[in-house]
């Protein structure tokens, strides 16, 4: 069986995809609720029913990834999740702020959405690692899922960039994985003015091999015991093994448009050319690139598993969503998140990331 896509809103999203030994969930919200700890519970409490639903595990969940409208409040939410979660076999994630749609027809006041990576393959082994609340790492068929990671000690993005790649050299040697093999490196930062600070330590580190990703303005927790000086937040997936079968394309120094590997596609988040203004004119270009780029490798807009929009503001969104609607497969969309966080460049509205299968 190639893909399963479930819950199907025609035209919009699947609620879960399944593929390649994967579940890439949906991210949910619970907006009929006003609290972030009703929100939490409500959000966990959906998740039991879907879980039950399609057959998987709370044991078998992967990654978590969490955009809320303020991370700073993350306590009232972790108090929650870590009661919900297997306690022996915590995820991996990234809890990073990142404002959600804000309107539904059931409440204006979404204060997170939460989307999870879920192994659907109870054959294969998951290894985690470095075991308290959470983890530090997570492996599962031939990808290590890496918690994002930050480097305090230093003061400026670049800096922090810089210390937070070496701290995964020494992670890398822990767990026997090289740099070369990272697939997947998703940075989230606190403010995109210092965007140019990344491109040094990035190019140095990944030299030939760089990875695909995506670097936006969604700002780590800064009420942390370390103050309010985190300037990025950055997760890396990596393939397992001594010589995982790796394809790249379109080399850039620092990053690539896409990488392959085992049976799927991660793309870099792409955005429009700077003669287009509006999100809604910036939106039709994205897919416009998109179906260019899907021609040129030989990959299925059917195929595509999950999507990551990131908007400049969330109030215009239906000008991005409806020009997705447009370029995916109305009977098979993908799992998505789309949350307001800020693209590189001044003019840039949005940026878009997918994640797709290569049958």
């Amino acid at each position: 069986m190639g893909i399963q896509h479930l819950d199907v809103s025609k035209g919009g999203y699947s609620r879960v995809t399944f593929s390649k030994n994967l579940a890439f969930f949906t991210g949910h919200a619970a907006p009929q609720y006003q609290t972030l700890k009703e929100q939490a519970e409500g959000i966990l409490k959906r998740y039991d029913e879907l879980f039950k639903q399609f057959g998987l595990k709370k044991s078998n969940i992967l990654y978590t990834t969490c955009f809320m409208k303020n991370a700073d409040d993350e306590d009232e939410f972790a108090d929650i999740y870590f009661q919900w979660i297997d306690p022996q076999n915590p995820p991996a994630g990234v809890t990073v702020t990142g404002l959600p749609i804000q309107h539904s027809p059931v409440g204006d006041n979404i204060l997170m959405e939460l989307s999870f990576i879920v192994a659907t393959n109870d054959s294969l082994p998951i290894k985690r690692y470095d075991v308290t609340r959470g983890c530090r790492m997570v492996e599962y068929d031939g990808m290590a899922y890496f918690t994002g990671h930050v480097y305090p000690k230093a003061d400026t993005l670049g800096e922090q960039v810089t210390g937070v790649l070496n701290r995964y050299d020494e992670l890398f040697e822990k767990f026997g994985l090289k740099k070369e093999n990272v697939i997947a490196a998703n940075g989230f930062i606190k403010n995109m003015a210092h965007y140019g600070e990344i491109a040094e330590p990035f190019n140095a580190y990944f030299g030939e091999n760089p990875p695909a990703g995506v670097i936006v303005e969604a700002p780590p927790r800064q009420n942390t015991p370390f103050g309010p000086k985190l300037e990025i937040e950055l997760a890396l997936f990596v393939a397992t093994g001594e010589n995982p079968q790796i394809t790249r394309r379109d080399v850039v120094p620092g990053m690539s448009r896409v990488v392959e590997y085992n049976g799927i596609a991660w793309f870099t988040g792409h955005s429009a050319r700077p003669e287009f203004k509006t999100l809604a004119t910036q939106s039709e270009a994205v897919m416009k690139r998109y179906a260019e780029l899907f021609e040129q490798f030989g990959y299925k807009k059917e195929n595509i598993l999950m999507e990551y929009g990131y908007v400049r503001d969330i109030e215009q969104v239906n000008d991005y969503l409806g020009a997705r609607k447009v370029f995916i497969d109305p009977e098979n969309p993908p799992a998505g998140v789309v949350v307001q966080a800020k693209p590189s460049g001044d003019e840039n509205q949005l940026e878009v990331q997918f994640i797709v299968n290569l049958d």
